[in-house]
């Protein structure tokens, strides 16, 4: 009986050892799963890629149990998450995730870093981000007159629309100012036709030495999904 009672102690020691080590550094392999849910979302900084870093039922950490994520951008973007309980389809998981957004249709990498017993642990993912096009484009100016024989600048203001969130960082719209013959009229100085990131493109124009006065016609044109060419125009006056 004191020899059944002995193994039986020594089983249990042995057993406890093991699930001391099961997350010990030699054991870390395959511990940590990134994932992501809806990539390829679109890049109107409102819709967002979540990527979840996902671990065993029975992980635990010997600190906190953060998982810091870096997402690689021009200025990267880092998130610290705790680790959570989740439930899915019946199943409980163990998981830490955040919510992605962009502004350029791009590739992005995301790593997901996590300290096991005094070793780091990471996963990297990449998720894409698709175009995000315009409903409808709209032309602004500063001045609806604008002065003839002079460098005195306006400005132009294209507008790329979306119904939700922004158009992607660098959509092309064209501008061009045209007269009463549709002869091009006037200069702009350092001219832009890519949107920032608020959607808009803005010019700077002057007629510079020309003496054309009447009716001046600025028309903006882009091509947005399927290839259809929308476009705006506006009237203003060159007088003195």
């Amino acid at each position: 009986m004191l020899k059944i009672r002995y193994l039986f102690m020594l089983i249990v020691i042995i057993c406890s050892c093991n699930n001391d080590n099961e997350f010990s550094p030699e054991n870390l392999d395959n511990i940590l799963a990134i994932s992501v849910e809806n990539d390829n979302a679109v890049s109107d900084g409102v819709e967002a890629i979540k990527v979840i870093a996902e671990f065993p039922i029975d992980f635990t950490t010997e600190t906190d149990g953060i998982v810091d994520f870096v997402v690689f951008k021009d200025t990267n973007e880092t998130y610290s998450q705790a680790i959570e309980l989740a439930q899915e389809n019946g199943i409980q998981k163990k998981r830490a995730s955040i919510l992605v957004k962009h502004n350029e249709e791009a590739s992005l990498k995301v790593k997901a870093t996590i300290s096991v017993n005094g070793v780091l642990i990471s996963e990297e993912v990449f998720i894409n981000f698709s175009k995000a096009y315009f409903n409808s484009i709209n032309i602004t100016t500063s001045s609806l007159t604008i002065t003839p024989s002079s460098f005195n600048e306006i400005d132009l203001t294209t507008e790329l629309v979306r119904n939700k969130g922004v158009v992607s960082l660098n959509c092309i719209a064209e501008t061009v100012v045209k007269d009463t013959l549709w002869q091009p009229r006037g200069i702009f100085n350092n001219y832009k036709n890519k949107t920032n990131s608020e959607g808009k493109i803005i010019n700077k124009y002057t007629l510079g030495n020309d003496d054309y006065q009447g009716e001046l016609f600025v028309i903006s044109t882009a091509t947005g999904i399927n290839n259809e060419t929308k476009s705006d125009t506006l009237t203003i006056y060159a007088q003195k």
